[in-house]
C-alpha cells in the first residue's frame, strides 16, 4: 500500500510536470526576456539553476561513459552529460548510469549550459507502471495554447501533446488568475489547462483554467 501511494505520488507529479514545464516555460521565456532588457546581473543559465533547472522527459537512444542522448517526445534529441554527483533513481532504489540502456524512458533534471547541454542532477527511469498509470492520468488532463475557438469546442496545440479538441459544456467552469470567467472571455492565443474525461472519443472538460502558472505557486490547478 505505501509504495502504491508512493508511486501514485511519482507519477502525479509527472503529469504536472509534463503540464506546467509547458506552461511555465511559455511565462519565463517571456520573463526572461524582460529581464534581459532591464538587467544584467547574471546569465540567464544561473537564474534557470537558482529555480531547480530544466526538466527533460524522453527516451534514450544512446549511453556514453560521461553522457547519455534522449529523444524527447516531440522528435528532437538532447544530450544529458552526468558527473559523480548525478543520482540516478528507479521506483524508490537507487540505480547507475550502467543500468541505462536505450531505449529507457526517464525524466532529468539538472543544469542548463550556455551550449544548451543538461547536466543532470537527477535521472529518474520511468517503468512501465509508471508510464500506464501516467497516460491513464493523461486521459483526463489536457494544456495547451488555443488555436480555435468554435461553438463548445476549443482546439489546443502543445509540443508534446499535438493538438487536441475540448469540448465544453453547461457544467463546464472557467477560470483565469483565479477568477471566475466564461467561454466568451476565451481568446485564441491564450494557454490553458483543463481536466474533464474522455467521453464517446472526445474531451469532455469539466474545469478549464487561463492565466498564468508561475514555479513555486503550484503549477497548473489541481483537482
Amino acid at each position: 500500500m505505501k509504495r502504491s501511494i508512493i508511486l501514485s505520488a511519482i507519477v502525479t507529479l509527472m503529469a504536472f510536470t509534463l503540464g506546467a514545464a509547458w506552461l511555465v516555460g511559455q511565462d519565463s521565456s517571456q520573463n526572461a526576456k524582460s529581464s534581459d532588457a532591464q538587467s544584467s546581473s547574471g546569465p540567464r543559465r544561473e537564474r534557470g539553476v537558482e529555480r531547480g533547472g530544466p526538466r527533460l522527459f524522453g527516451t534514450i537512444t544512446s549511453v556514453g561513459v560521461d553522457r547519455f542522448e534522449v529523444k524527447r517526445e516531440d522528435g528532437t534529441t538532447q544530450t544529458v552529460t552526468v558527473s559523480d554527483q548525478t543520482r540516478y533513481r528507479e521506483d524508490q532504489k537507487d540505480i547507475h548510469l550502467e543500468d541505462l540502456k536505450p531505449g529507457d524512458r526517464v525524466m532529468v533534471t539538472g543544469q542548463s549550459a550556455d551550449n544548451k547541454q543538461i547536466t543532470a542532477g537527477t535521472v529518474r527511469r520511468v517503468t512501465e507502471e509508471d508510464m500506464q498509470r501516467f497516460q491513464q492520468m493523461q486521459a483526463h488532463r489536457a494544456f495547451g495554447q488555443i488555436t480555435s475557438i468554435e461553438g463548445n469546442q476549443l482546439k489546443i496545440q502543445n509540443p508534446r501533446q499535438g493538438e487536441r479538441t475540448i469540448v465544453v459544456n453547461d457544467q463546464t467552469t472557467f477560470t483565469k488568475d483565479g477568477q471566475s470567467i466564461t467561454l466568451k472571455d476565451l481568446k485564441v492565443g491564450d494557454r490553458i489547462f483543463a481536466s474533464g474525461d474522455e467521453t464517446n472519443g472526445q474531451f469532455v472538460a469539466t474545469r478549464v483554467a487561463s492565466g498564468r502558472f508561475r514555479r513555486g505557486q503550484g503549477g497548473p490547478p489541481r483537482e
